[in-house]
C-alpha cells in the first residue's frame, strides 16, 4: 500500500489527508493549521486566508496519488489505523457537536471547510434565521461559514441558492460588524460576475462602505490596510461593469497600496499578507489583460509566481499569458512546471503544455503531454482529439486506432449524457479551476 511519504504531492499536502504535520508552504496549508490551532488552543483568529478550496480539489489530490484510503466524504469515515492524534481530536469534536458553544462549532466547521469538507459543513450547520443572524455575530459567523461551503459547492449543485444565504448576512447581520462587510462585498462579487447587475453591484457597494465607517475605530492598522486591499479588489468590479476603465486602475491602485502596507509582526500576518498580495497581483493581472498590455500582466503574474512558487494556478496563468505573448517554448515549460505541484489543473496543464508543444511541430512531446492528462481525466474528449489528430504522424498504428476508438466512445457518451458533456478541456479557461480553489473573502 502506499504511504504519504510515498509521493512528493502526498507529503506536500499531508494535512488533508489526516491532519499530519504542515509540508506544504501554500497559504491554504497554513489555513488548515491556523484553524487547527484556533479550535485546540481555543482562539479566535482575527483573520485568515481567503482562498476557499473546494471539494474537487480533495477528489483531485486522492485520484493524482493513488491514496484511495483515504477517499472519505467525513472525516468520521477514515478508518482508525490512518488517523492521526491531531484527525481523531477533531472527531472527538464532531461526535460531542451539538454540545459545544457556538464559538467552538465555528471553529469546529472552519477546520472542516478548510480541509474540503463543504458538505459535512452544511450538514452540521442548519439554516440560520435572519433574527437569528441580526440577534448574535456567532451565529451570523456560522451562518458565513455555511454560506460559503454553500457557494464551494454551487458548482456542482447547479444552484444559485447560496446567494440568498449570503444575502441574509448581509442584510440582517449586526451593522459594522466583519461578518456583514464579508457578505456584502460577496453581494458585490456575485451580482458583477455572475449576474452583470450594475445597479445591485452599486447598491451593495455603498452598503458595505457605511458598515466600513462603522467598523473602522476599532480596526488596527494591519486589519484596516486588510480590508481595503479586499473592499478595492471587490468593488472594483463596479467600474468595471460600467467600462470606466481609468477608475478600475484608480481603485486597483488603491487595492495595491493597501495590500503593500500591510506590516506583519507574526507568522498569521506573515501569511495573510503574502497570500492578499498575491491575490491583489492576480486580478492587475486580469486587468492588464484586458488593457490589452500584456507586458504588465507578465510583470505582475511573474510577481506572484515568485510569491507563491508551490501555488499551480499561479504557474497556470504565467503559461497562458506566455502563450498569448507567442513564447510557446517557455510557456510549455511553466505547464510542465505546474504539472509537479498537483492539483488544481493538472490534467489542464499537461494538456495545454501538449498545445504549446504541438503548434511548435514538436509531436512526439505533444503526445507525451496528452497522454499524461489522460491518465488522470481519462474522459477528456479534447484531449483525445488533438491526439488522434497527431497520432498518424507519430508512426505509430496502434496509437492512431486506440485514440480513433476511444474519441468514438466519448462522443456517444457525449450525447447520452447531454447536456452534461463529457470534460472537453479546449474549451476549460482557467476560470474553470474555481471548482478548485474559489476566492472569497473571510
Amino acid at each position: 500500500m502506499l504511504t504519504l511519504n510515498s509521493s512528493s504531492i502526498a507529503w506536500l499536502n499531508r494535512q488533508y489527508f489526516d491532519l499530519g504535520p504542515l509540508n506544504g508552504g501554500k497559504p491554504h496549508h497554513y489555513g488548515i493549521e491556523f484553524s487547527y490551532n484556533s479550535l485546540i488552543n481555543n482562539t479566535t483568529l482575527p483573520y485568515t486566508v481567503q482562498v476557499n478550496v473546494s471539494p474537487f480539489f480533495r477528489e483531485s489530490l486522492v485520484k493524482e496519488t493513488g491514496m484511495f484510503q483515504y477517499h472519505v466524504n467525513h472525516p468520521l469515515q477514515l478508518a482508525k489505523e490512518l488517523r492521526t492524534e491531531r484527525w481523531e481530536k477533531l472527531c472527538e469534536y464532531l461526535s460531542n457537536y451539538q454540545e459545544l458553544p457556538n464559538i467552538t462549532k465555528l471553529r469546529v466547521m472552519n477546520l472542516l471547510r478548510s480541509l474540503c469538507f463543504h458538505r459535512v459543513v452544511k450538514e452540521y450547520i442548519p439554516e440560520i434565521s435572519s433574527d437569528e443572524i441580526a440577534s448574535n455575530v456567532e451565529l451570523a459567523t456560522l451562518a458565513w461559514c455555511r454560506a460559503l461551503s454553500s457557494l464551494i459547492t454551487h458548482f456542482d449543485d447547479r444552484t444559485f441558492d447560496y446567494i440568498q444565504e449570503i444575502a441574509a448576512i448581509a442584510t440582517h447581520a449586526p451593522s459594522g460588524s466583519k461578518v456583514k462587510i464579508n457578505a456584502g462585498l460577496q453581494m458585490v462579487v456575485e451580482y458583477s460576475k455572475i449576474f452583470g447587475d450594475l445597479a445591485a453591484a452599486e447598491f451593495w457597494r455603498e452598503e458595505v462602505t457605511k458598515d466600513i465607517e462603522i467598523l473602522r475605530p476599532s480596526l488596527n492598522e494591519f486589519e484596516y490596510n486588510l480590508l481595503m486591499s479586499m473592499y478595492y479588489r471587490s468593488v472594483s468590479f463596479v467600474p468595471f461593469l460600467r467600462r470606466d476603465k481609468q477608475k478600475v486602475v484608480e481603485e486597483m491602485d488603491l487595492c495595491e497600496s493597501h495590500a503593500r502596507s500591510l506590516k506583519p509582526e507574526n507568522e498569521l500576518q506573515q501569511v495573510v499578507a503574502r497570500e492578499n498580495l498575491s491575490l491583489c497581483m492576480e486580478s492587475r493581472s486580469k486587468e492588464s489583460i484586458w488593457l490589452k498590455d500584456l507586458d504588465l500582466a507578465e510583470e505582475r503574474v511573474r510577481l506572484i509566481v515568485q510569491l507563491e512558487p508551490l501555488e499551480p494556478r499561479y504557474h497556470l496563468e504565467l503559461a497562458e499569458v506566455l502563450t498569448k505573448r507567442g513564447k510557446l517554448e517557455e510557456a510549455a515549460k511553466v505547464y510542465r512546471s505546474a504539472t509537479r505541484l498537483g492539483p488544481p489543473g493538472t490534467p489542464v496543464a499537461w494538456f495545454m503544455a501538449g498545445q504549446c508543444h504541438e503548434k511548435m511541430g514538436e509531436l512526439e512531446l505533444a503526445s507525451d503531454c496528452y497522454l499524461a492528462s489522460l491518465q488522470i481525466e481519462p474522459e477528456a474528449i479534447s484531449v483525445v482529439q488533438h491526439l488522434a489528430n497527431i497520432a498518424p504522424s507519430l508512426g505509430n498504428p496502434g496509437l492512431v486506432n486506440w485514440s480513433n476508438l476511444r474519441l468514438a466512445e466519448l462522443e456517444e457518451q457525449k450525447q447520452q449524457l447531454q447536456p452534461k458533456a463529457a470534460p472537453n478541456f479546449q474549451s476549460e479557461s482557467l476560470s474553470a479551476l474555481k471548482r478548485s480553489a474559489d476566492k472569497v473573502l473571510v
